[in-house]
């Protein structure tokens, strides 16, 4: 009998793991629909800004070590 309650609480445990990550799955797969984010931030076209900046030691250039494992946001800049 000790054999078949191992077994089913296996069975629970596996269950229960899948039933956590679906539930965090639909819970995003919901907030994303619900509030998408905007990959053009309105007010106008930005084509006189450059679309990448040029590299400076101060966010992350040659001279900080180009290829570093952390990249700056691009959403944080001040």
């Amino acid at each position: 009998m000790a054999a078949l309650d191992a077994a089913l609480g296996l069975l629970f445990l596996a269950v229960y793991i899948v039933g956590i990550v679906s539930l965090a799955a639909g819970i995003t797969w919901g907030v994303i629909r619900i509030f998408p984010t905007e990959r053009n931030p309105k007010g106008g076209d930005d084509s006189s800004k450059p679309s990448k900046p040029e590299p400076s030691p101060a966010n992350g250039g040659a001279a900080a070590g180009a290829g570093s494992l952390f990249r700056r946001s691009k959403r944080g800049k001040t």
